[in-house]
């Protein structure tokens, strides 16, 4: 929030003597309405004591009164974004697995230092925290903003369930067998370990840790042996941890590797265990009324120069994120036919993440020239009007971009004036003598390419080119030039390009299979932000987007992937 000016001192004033903070106390002076929460505070009226037809001299000081705080509460809604996300403005609620409670306190710690935001930890096992979250959607209750479970697999589940949307690995971890620092030999499988007959504890199959050893000794038929053999089954981790350490009669405990060096524990690791690694993972709920700040604190965690440090020192392995920035910024350059549909999905992509979208429009022609000539460098993404384009760059540079996303497709048509006056049926026609024809620019856009292309493939190109009157640079000015007539008698625009036009035109469809163009989209392999560049294309592939794409005429290709 910016610097209160002079004006603001008194409200200060007045809002430490109600022990509220001054944005909140002007806005509970109105009924307004903030990104779909609305803010209400009762008014209860006085009788007044005015009578008609006789003078008061405090109308005026009401009017600048009112006048004054109309004015401070805009002011204060400019200046402090904190308001655009409801509950409480600085604090978030986290679920955290157990077993990487030291870690993620320290996190949250240097997070609330640095950017003022409060995080509240609850901690419990990762399949417990995922009823819970569970509990509060039936219950009505948004409590929980981030879940940090100790296993990836709680996370697919619940997104699967609708329970979380964005997430991000951050560490990961293996199950081992940890003994007393001072024991002696250590067993060098599992059938060794049942033979010493140590007594071992286990961590309950709805603790990450205690799902994934239950699975591995599934896996390698000693699971019935080790259950009927434990002494104790444990709800967290953590718990295992210090029976092993504290109680003398306790041998050892299938724990995190993490973990057990926490605790300082002896690390046995077997061979039955080699593939039991998980990876830990922060996730914002679905229910968050403050998206931004949790996806804030999501980052935080991966960045790492922030959570990877911490976790590094906790003996995690580190899974490197986003460089940290607190409004990352990314480029994405975007072939023209795009724009209508992906405008409002960028914004709001740009409004939840709390980060910057430079966004250039152009033919994917100028876009790939100016790619190659490196005097912008290359875009975070590359969203194509055809998906030749990308290839184009892809071989003509040493596949500088990652795997694309396929998103939707267009059909090349020939724009014509209501009921065809001049009797077009297929591309040869273009050639009639005296016909006015408007294409674009076949080196800058891909929609002029692929025009160009498929009037060579009739035999007739020498014909059509003495017709063509315009070359414009997009087809939006080729559908204006119809619009205005006069100019041109047909133009080749895609068919996303005139969903929009009145009854006054029609359009010829080309059957040719080059006649669609097919829209991708892929991250480049250099961008410091490749987390929240995948995000942006999974928001592009969303059903929200899939939505737009259609209304304006495209036909959607994501799902047929």
């Amino acid at each position: 929030m910016k610097p209160w000016p002079v004006f603001g001192q008194a409200s200060v004033g007045i809002s430490r003597m109600l022990q509220v903070k001054p944005t909140r106390f002007f806005v509970n002076l109105f009924l307004c309405e903030l990104d779909g929460k609305v803010i209400r505070k009762r008014f209860i009226m006085a009788e007044s004591s005015h009578k008609y037809g006789e003078r008061g001299g405090s109308g005026w000081i009401l009017l600048l009164a009112t006048a004054f705080l109309a004015s401070l509460m805009v002011f204060i809604l400019n200046n402090d974004s904190s308001l655009l996300e409801s509950g409480e403005d600085q604090e978030l609620l986290v679920y955290c697995a157990a077993g990487v409670k030291r870690a993620v306190e320290e996190v949250a710690g240097k997070f609330e230092q640095e950017l003022g935001i409060k995080i509240v930890l609850e901690y419990a096992s990762s399949g417990v925290l995922a009823n819970k979250l569970k509990t509060d959607r039936e219950s009505g209750i948004a409590r929980a903003d981030v879940y940090i479970p100790a296993d990836y697999v709680y996370t697919e589940r619940a997104a699967a369930d609708g329970l979380t949307a964005e997430s991000m690995k951050v560490a990961s971890w293996k199950v081992v067998f940890a003994m007393k620092s001072d024991s002696g030999q250590s067993p060098d499988n599992v059938d060794a370990l049942l033979e010493q007959k140590l007594s071992i504890v286990l961590c309950d199959p709805l603790a990450g840790v205690g799902q994934k050893t239950k699975k591995m000794l599934q896996n390698s038929g000693h699971w019935t042996a080790i259950e009927a053999t434990k002494t104790a089954t444990f709800p967290t981790v953590t718990e295992a941890a210090l029976a092993v350490k504290e109680n003398a009669g306790t041998h050892g405990a299938f724990i995190w590797d993490s973990v057990a060096r926490q605790f300082g524990l002896k690390v046995v690791e077997l061979p039955e265990l080699e593939s039991s690694k998980a990876d830990i993972s922060v996730a914002v709920t679905s229910s968050t009324a403050r998206p931004s700040k949790a996806l804030k604190f999501a980052r935080y965690l991966a960045a790492p120069s922030k959570g990877g440090d911490v976790f590094a020192a906790h003996n995690y392995q580190p899974i490197s994120g986003d460089v940290w920035a607190l409004n990352p910024k990314l480029r994405i350059d975007c072939g023209g036919v795009n724009r209508e549909a992906i405008e409002k999905t960028i914004k709001e992509f740009q409004q939840r993440e709390s980060c910057t979208i430079d966004v250039v429009y152009a033919g994917c022609g100028t876009l790939v020239g100016k790619m190659q000539t490196g005097d912008q460098g290359l875009p975070d993404l590359f969203m194509t009007c055809d998906a030749s384009y990308l290839d184009m760059i892809q071989k003509k540079m040493g596949n500088p971009f990652g795997p694309d996303v396929r998103l939707s497709s267009t059909r090349i048509v020939m724009l014509v004036a209501k009921g065809n006056p001049m009797e077009i049926q297929s591309l040869k026609d273009l050639g009639n003598p005296g016909l006015r024809v408007g294409t674009t620019d076949p080196k800058a856009s891909t929609l002029g390419a692929m025009s160009h292309q498929l009037i060579r493939e009739t035999g007739q190109f020498d014909a059509v080119k003495e017709n063509i009157v315009m070359m414009a640079d997009t087809a939006h000015t080729l559908v204006q030039t119809m619009e205005a007539g006069e100019q041109l008698d047909v133009a080749m625009v895609y068919e996303a390009n005139v969903q929009h036009l009145n009854g006054s035109f029609e359009f010829v469809p080309l059957e040719n299979d080059y006649a669609i163009a097919v829209q991708n989209v892929a991250a480049s392999k250099t961008t410091i932000y490749p987390n929240l560049a995948t995000r942006l294309m999974e928001r592009l592939g969303s059903i929200t987007s899939r939505r737009r794409f259609e209304q304006l005429g495209f036909q959607w290709e994501a799902d047929s992937e």
